[in-house]
């Protein structure tokens, strides 16, 4: 693999959890050792430090996290503070690094990991361990991502400056869970560790999604790895956007009502909210509703062509005290939009009404007692 491809692949990788033992480790072979240090960090000479990769968990499919451990020696006397770093490619890129001391006569283990970039072909690079006065290298693999038929907008675009683009990545081959890790030109820009949204909008439409504002003129790669947990192979979405001036625009929200202010409502009343909304290039498609602090989706409502109206209906029991209604207005090109003034909730009375006053008075006591006696009421 060589060019933009590889390139893409070994940029903007994400360390995860870097793992440190202290013992007794089993070496690497003489395979396993650099015979060209390389440009990146050439480590110093004359330490004590002897450094060997033990393990890694290759080939994985593209797109799946890769782990890397290394063992360092402290073949000296005295203890060595050192930072352990990982590089990885032919023009070396570092993606991991922990500072660690070696106590005099031990061995530490550390273990670094990264995402790799969904490549559809297989492919090979090197990865490179390196600490203070030595360094190891070994040639690990990827087997190529499958392409995912389940994923929307379902082409690639042409967009203008400023426009969001919502980008999905749905179920795979697979009944395991999964994990989608998204990357922005080679970067990546999101995913593995999904907050409660993400969870939320699996769970109402089957789908993982990111969002994307383009404002740079030219052309844009985003890429999705949909991971199952099971260990099965990935799967991998790709989109080129072109950033142009007269690309798609995203949806417009013409009017709402009610007016975006803070509604207070009963608990048996319904709460109704209403977006009046236009798409230039008519394709608007739905309206994704959600409801702020419960981090859940309300609703999801149908839309049609250059204008609609959408609307929501909902118990007000649902809602919550301080929650915002946010509305999502997205288009069948994956253009969206949403107001940065939303709906506030205000109270929602338990009884379906005004709270209550309850009066309390003290009806009678057995006054006086005897010193030493409990007094009752």
């Amino acid at each position: 693999m060589s060019g933009p491809t590889r390139r893409r692949m070994l940029t903007g990788v994400s360390t995860g959890a870097v793992l440190l033992s202290t013992g007794t480790v089993v070496r690497g072979t003489g395979a396993d050792r650099s015979a060209d240090d390389g440009p990146a960090a050439r480590p110093s000479e004359g330490t004590p430090l002897d450094v060997s990769i033990v393990e890694t968990n290759a080939p994985v499919s593209a797109g799946d996290y890769l782990e890397v451990t290394a063992a360092v020696e402290n073949t000296g006397t005295s203890d060595v503070r050192t930072d352990v770093s990982l590089v990885v490619g032919d023009d070396p890129e570092r993606v991991g690094r922990v500072r660690t001391t070696i106590e005099a006569g031990e061995t530490t283990t550390v273990t670094h990991g990264f995402y790799t970039y969904p490549v559809p072909a297989d492919a090979e690079f090197p990865v490179r361990v390196e600490t203070e006065g030595d360094a190891a290298e070994r040639t690990v693999g990827v087997t190529g991502a499958a392409t995912l038929s389940d994923g929307r907008p379902d082409r690639d675009l042409a967009v203008q400056p400023g426009t969001e683009v919502l980008f999905e990545a749905g179920t795979v081959e697979s009944d395991a869970s999964r994990t989608t890790v998204w990357w922005v030109d080679g970067d990546r820009a999101g995913g593995a560790i999904g907050g409660p949204w993400q969870a939320a909008y699996d769970a109402e439409t089957g789908f993982h999604y990111w969002r994307e504002a383009f404002e740079s003129p030219g052309t844009h790669d985003v890429a999705a790895a949909v991971v199952p947990d099971d260990g099965a192979e990935t799967y991998a979405a790709h989109w080129t956007v072109t950033v142009t001036d007269d690309g798609n625009a995203s949806p417009s929200i013409d009017a709402r009502s009610p007016d975006p202010d803070e509604h207070s409502y009963t608990r048996d009343e319904t709460a109704t909210f209403e977006l009046d909304v236009t798409d230039p290039d008519g394709g608007l498609d739905r309206v994704v509703w959600w409801l702020t602090q419960a981090d859940v989706i309300l609703d999801v409502t149908a839309l049609a062509g250059a204008s609609d109206t959408a609307r929501l209906s909902v118990a007000a029991d649902r809602l919550c005290h301080t929650c915002r209604v946010v509305p999502w207005v997205i288009c069948t090109d994956g253009t969206v939009a949403s107001p940065d003034d939303t709906w506030q909730i205000g109270t929602v009375p338990d009884d379906g009404g005004d709270e209550e006053t309850v009066e309390v008075s003290t009806a009678e006591t057995n006054d006086p007692v005897e010193t030493g006696d409990e007094r009752s009421r």
